[in-house]
């Protein structure tokens, strides 16, 4: 399986870094480490991502000789290994990688959060993985498996996290493929005033509606309004801000007469922060609770079965898919 660099945002050192962490884990050198001077070597040639080709092609027309364009690479590279010291000094033993001076090296060994960490960074950037054979599709798949543990970690033991995506074992065991069925025993869950069965059955039968997973605590006394958490989970690098309000409960109105709006939540592979620690734009967190890479991994962090996600046969599956990656 090849891993292809593509486009580079330059201009944004959360995700250069990525692709830093990620050349370094395919072992492009062949030292297990990675240097300053090799980040740039292999990205000189790539192109810029669309989204910042602008910005790009300004600072270069605003550049009057070789020395200013060295400086401006030297800049982006600087940015990115501040945003990979800031990532070191957060996470401590839970970063799989050591950051010694301008090199990123992997470390041996790898403790299970630190294996985690190494499938979240490929989620949150899976256009570098080929799509042939579904690879990014299963992953994707793979990281809504995660995040039904870290939703868990935010509940009582009581409380019930199930993944309402179409093609998840929950749906054709618990809710129904049939996403008119699905829609309703959602209702039943949630515990709403009313289920509106005519808008209902006019859904169409495939899909999951905006809504990856479902996290429930049922009062068990018959009344309506549990607690619920309505998740929605973004494995992609830059598009997921836009998925942040798919599974908000306003959506629900359609469905189901309810008493008040539950809490949305959105779940992404990206380690969302600058190099200080706030969050890369504030507009993202509007209306859900934002969580992030580093808070998935705190959360997992805390799940008394945590160690159980390492042994499990899809997260096995993924470690050995991940073996097989070659720089193209």
């Amino acid at each position: 399986m090849n891993f292809n660099v593509g486009n580079i945002q330059r201009s944004s050192p959360h995700l250069f870094s990525d692709l830093a962490e990620l050349i370094t884990l395919v072992d492009y050198t062949g030292r297990q480490d990675l240097h300053m001077s090799d980040l740039s070597a292999i990205c000189a040639p790539a192109p810029t991502d669309l989204d910042e080709v602008d910005d790009e092609t300004l600072s270069i027309a605003s550049e009057s000789c070789d020395a200013e364009v060295s400086d401006r690479v030297s800049r982006q590279l600087e940015d990115v290994w501040s945003h990979l010291e800031f990532r070191q000094a957060t996470m401590g033993d839970n970063y799989p990688f050591l950051i010694e001076g301008d090199t990123i090296k992997l470390k041996t060994g790898l403790t299970d959060l630190q294996r985690i960490y190494v499938m979240l960074l490929a989620c949150s950037r899976l256009r570098s993985f080929p799509q042939k054979g579904g690879v990014r599709q299963l992953w994707a798949g793979y990281f809504t498996k995660l995040s039904k543990y870290a939703l868990a970690s935010l509940l009582p033991a009581h409380a019930v996290v199930r993944i309402f995506d179409a093609n998840s074992d929950d749906r054709r065991e618990y809710y129904s493929t049939d996403l008119r069925e699905a829609l309703v025993k959602l209702g039943q869950d949630l515990g709403v005033a009313s289920i509106n069965h005519a808008e209902c059955a006019k859904v169409h039968p495939s899909g999951d509606g905006g809504f990856d997973i479902i996290a429930t605590v049922d009062f068990e006394d018959s009344l309506s309004s549990n607690f619920a958490i309505l998740g929605q989970c973004g494995a992609q690098e830059t598009e997921w801000p836009k998925k942040t309000l798919e599974a908000h409960s306003i959506k629900l109105r359609t469905y189901f007469q309810t008493h008040f709006d539950y809490q949305a939540a959105m779940l992404t592979p990206v380690l969302y922060r600058d190099s200080q620690g706030s969050w890369v734009d504030t507009s993202a967190c509007a209306g859900v609770l934002l969580l992030d890479r580093l808070r998935i991994l705190r959360l997992l962090g805390k799940h008394p079965n945590c160690p159980d996600i390492t042994r499990s046969d899809w997260f096995l599956q993924f470690e050995q898919m991940f073996q097989s990656v070659k720089m193209e």
